[in-house]
């Protein structure tokens, strides 16, 4: 108790010291919050920025029908890993509330595909639960994408110094590391390296003095199949599919 009141009372000390001793930086921080930052930054007709963050990449997959019978495996699922991305952002501004947005990025990750036998097939004993068991074969597909976005961007009134906004919009995304044309040691399946994706996303506006700061938090969704047939004799891997679409979500910090 003794400990816990002496630690209360130097964390006083500290602030009443801190008001006291240093009342223009107090007297700064209450002008941060009561005073429109950057004003000339809304009536820019474009204006210019960049991008960077982080990303989850995975698949959607559709398996064949008949999965066991046909191909001999109970499941084939998607993986997904962690990768990031950088941008160059271009903002031509529509009115006060709306923005047109191109942002071309290029993005690094990896996805995998997992190939799962029948419990009686991988020796490994009834489970109900899937997840407890090795998948039988994997394949690891890295992803560096090249990316084309073109958004709308809508955007609340300003609260001071902040705004939140929602978008929406499409992408033109090139995969340079496809191994949609490439031979390699063992590849189950392979994927195309063109495709359109359909994105919506929500963030946050903050001006600074210097700049403006944004957070957002954004989903991709790609729209068509990239599933392309793998080396000579693994055709029961991409039999297995019927569909294979990309998916991602992206967190990215944008200055302005």
């Amino acid at each position: 108790m003794v400990i816990k009141r002496n630690s209360v009372l130097r964390l006083i000390a500290v602030v009443l010291f801190s008001v006291v001793m240093f009342p223009a930086e107090a007297d700064a921080q209450r002008r941060f919050f009561r005073f429109q930052n950057r004003l000339e930054h809304d009536l820019r007709p474009y204006h210019f920025g960049f991008s960077l963050g982080i990303n989850t990449m995975n698949y959607a997959i559709r398996p064949v029908e008949s999965l066991r019978e046909g191909q001999g495996f109970d499941y084939v699922l998607p993986e997904p890993d962690f990768g990031f991305h950088i941008g160059i952002v271009s903002n031509l501004k529509l009115n006060q509330y709306l923005d047109l947005r191109f942002i071309p990025a290029i993005s690094f990750g990896d996805r995998h595909l997992e190939y799962y036998l029948p419990d009686d097939m991988a020796g490994t004993g009834y489970s109900s639960d899937w997840q407890r068991r090795e998948p039988h074969r994997d394949q690891d597909l890295e992803v560096t994408l090249l990316e084309f976005p073109l958004h709308l961007k809508y955007k609340s009134a300003r609260m001071t110094n902040t705004r939140v906004y929602v978008l929406g919009g499409f992408k033109y995304s090139h995969d340079l590391a496809s191994i949609e044309l490439g031979a390699g040691e063992e590849i189950l399946a392979r994927v195309a390296r063109n495709d359109i994706h359909y994105e919506v996303g929500v963030g946050f506006d903050h001006y600074f003095y210097y700049f403006k700061f944004s957070g957002e938090l954004k989903g991709s969704f790609g729209m068509f199949d990239l599933l392309r047939p793998g080396d000579d004799g693994f055709e029961r891997y991409y039999n297995s599919i019927d569909r294979l679409n990309a998916r991602s979500i992206m967190i990215s910090l944008t200055f302005e």
